[in-house]
């Protein structure tokens, strides 16, 4: 394995790649943006943070890729929209074929941006570099 491939911002161009404009046309990397567009109904951010490990002969870690939806007017969640997202990322990782990085679905969570007061749903991506 060439460890350059470890590197935080390769897999963050890796996974930005595969991912925007496909599952969302709003998508970040590390945080997502101060300000929020009126027109957008949804975000993705892509988190790698500092779980990437290198065991030698390859690497691994969690990626977490933040799904935010914009609530309905009644300020409930929005789970047609938080559906197709999370539909959309499905279908990234089922056509993800790298030769370097290896991606599949984990663990899965729902949380609430108090700040942008957003819903979110929160997927794990495992990771395995070789």
């Amino acid at each position: 394995m060439d460890k350059k491939h470890l590197n935080i911002s390769k897999i963050e161009t890796y996974l930005h790649s595969i991912i925007d404009n496909i599952v969302s046309n709003n998508t970040y990397v590390g945080t997502p943006p101060e300000t929020l567009k009126e027109d957008w109904d949804d975000i993705c951010v892509i988190d790698v943070g500092p779980n990437i490990k290198d065991k030698d002969a390859y690497g691994k870690g969690v990626v977490l890729v933040w799904l935010y939806a914009r609530p309905l007017a009644n300020g409930a969640k929005n789970v047609a929209k938080m559906s197709e997202l999370e539909t959309k990322l499905n279908e990234v990782i089922k056509n993800a074929h790298d030769r370097t990085y290896r991606i599949n679905r984990g663990a899965t969570h729902s949380d609430y941006d108090s700040e942008r007061k957003w819903h979110c749903n929160i997927v794990e991506l495992n990771l395995i570099i070789v």
